[in-house]
């Protein structure tokens, strides 16, 4: 098994629950961004239409009501908050409202006001690679902001530069970037892989988020099925990565078939997405609230504030939780899951969330 560079120098620092669970972690997460997938798409096209994806829930952890942010269900607030782990507004959040590729010389610090850490960045700190297959040309944003100018210097153990993005691949086209990252799992996988497939998000747009059987929207979040059918398939045909990788799988919002749309933050069918993981040590079938009935609490058909004392699974959960898989510390000011207490994998121990003064 392969550690981070930094690893012999980290484990001073770390309790010994914490070396523990390090020790026991895979090597690579996967982590899909199916945008605009609701999760009752799922159920309308069942087994047969949907084979990956009711895999995903028959042999790892999931559930079928999870949320977004609480003020906006679009695309690209939703997706720095799943990489930074905060919300999207307030003084802790990450402030990124627009949903438009970013302009010359914007990125997500400059617009925060302060350097804004994330996934990237911490996994790239502890000597691991790191890449992004986005299939919008909108989320150059997180390559423009995590390059070598942008991102922060590396203080964690041996410097690793920079750039927090090894790899930025950007193809509109999701067979051909599928195609891509299938070719890169062959030869040459990264540690942390962000995969985004814009498919049942057009589909929705350009015809509603309709479920009546054969309609562009479910043949989209098909499509969708058999592209991440595609990866599994490429992990479990390499033997570095099968039984060392997990998939991590949500969506940014839903949508509504009759305005074609999603901002309307009030509307469950924006609000409620999917949350699937699946990998070695995860439960199989089980369901994620039910992992984490000490910290998180299902919201029926709410999406309750950020200070709830026991929150929702939130797509802004991903970016602590795929740390804590990979044995990592969680994000410098994140406050989403900053306990990584989104439990998925069974008599695992929770590492002691960093102090984000110290990480500076």
């Amino acid at each position: 098994m392969r550690f981070p560079q930094s690893f012999g120098l980290a484990i001073a620092c770390l309790s010994s629950a914490t070396l523990l669970h390090a020790q026991e972690a895979g090597d690579h997460v996967i982590f899909i961004s199916a945008d605009g997938m609701r999760p009752d798409s799922v159920d309308v096209l069942g087994p047969e239409k949907a084979p990956t994806f009711h895999r995903l829930r028959e042999e790892g952890a999931w559930t079928s009501n999870a949320r977004t942010d609480v003020v906006y269900t679009v695309t690209l607030p939703n997706h720095t908050a799943m990489v930074t782990s905060r919300g999207v507004t307030g003084p802790e959040g990450h402030n990124w409202i627009k949903n438009s590729d970013p302009m010359l010389g914007q990125n997500l610090h400059k617009n925060h006001k302060g350097y804004l850490s994330s996934v990237f960045a911490v996994a790239h700190d502890n000597g691991l690679s790191t890449a992004l297959y986005a299939s919008k040309s909108k989320f150059k944003l997180y390559d423009i902001s995590y390059d070598d100018r942008t991102g922060e210097p590396d203080t964690t153990g041996e410097d690793n530069g920079r750039d927090k993005l090894d790899r930025y691949v950007m193809e509109s086209e999701t067979d051909a970037l599928v195609d891509q990252l299938v070719a890169d799992l062959t030869s040459d996988p990264t540690d942390f892989t962000m995969l985004h497939l814009r498919d049942p998000d057009s589909a929705g747009h350009a015809e509603g988020w309709d479920l009546t059987p054969g309609s562009p929207y479910l043949q989209a979040v098909a499509k969708v099925d058999k592209l991440v059918g595609r990866v599994l398939a490429a992990v479990e045909e390499n033997p570095a990565l099968k039984d060392h990788t997990w998939i991590v799988l949500t969506a940014d919002h839903g949508g509504l078939t009759a305005t074609k749309g999603h901002g309307e933050a009030k509307e469950s069918d924006n609000y409620i997405i999917p949350f699937y993981v699946w990998g070695p040590g995860v439960p199989a079938g089980k369901d994620l609230y039910a992992l984490s009935s000490g910290s998180r609490l299902d919201p029926g058909t709410t999406n309750p504030p950020y200070e709830s004392p026991k929150p929702p699974v939130r797509n802004g959960d991903a970016g602590n939780l795929i740390l804590n898989l990979l044995g990592l510390p969680a994000i410098p000011g994140s406050t989403i899951n900053a306990k990584q207490d989104l439990l998925v994998v069974e008599k695992r121990d929770v590492p002691i969330p960093p102090d984000p003064a110290a990480a500076r």
